[in-house]
């Protein structure tokens, strides 16, 4: 479930327009770039609400609780009940794992010569 079809099921029509909008400018620009509308929802440090696209988004408590920040006083809450979708990972951008140990130098160096001289 996308970010606007919760809002739109949930009371937040009002939100969602705003994210159309958003959406709409970016397309007009003809950019192809993807936002994590929870993110924008939540807001900045201390809770400030944040714009996108010159439109400033509403801070939503939700929102707050998806992303796992504690729920600020400006964050508007329309149903105390209301539970956000569960956040979805994709393995498109997977994280990137270090090496389980550094490789020693001379190792290295031995393998190196290895290959060269075969």
């Amino acid at each position: 479930m996308t970010a606007r079809q919760w809002l739109a099921d949930n009371g937040y029509e009002d939100v969602a327009a705003l994210i159309d909008q958003a959406v709409a400018r970016i397309e007009a620009k003809g950019k192809k770039s993807r936002r994590n509308w929870w993110d924008t929802l939540a807001g900045g440090t201390d809770g400030k609400a944040l714009s996108r696209e010159g439109i400033t988004f509403p801070v939503l408590a939700v929102a707050q609780r998806r992303q796992g920040k504690e729920a600020t006083a400006n964050a508007i809450c329309r149903n105390a009940s209301e539970q956000p979708p569960d956040v979805v990972t994709s393995k498109r951008w997977g994280r990137r794992r270090l090496p389980s140990r550094p490789k020693k130098p001379a190792a290295l160096a031995s393998r190196q010569s290895k290959k060269k001289t075969g």
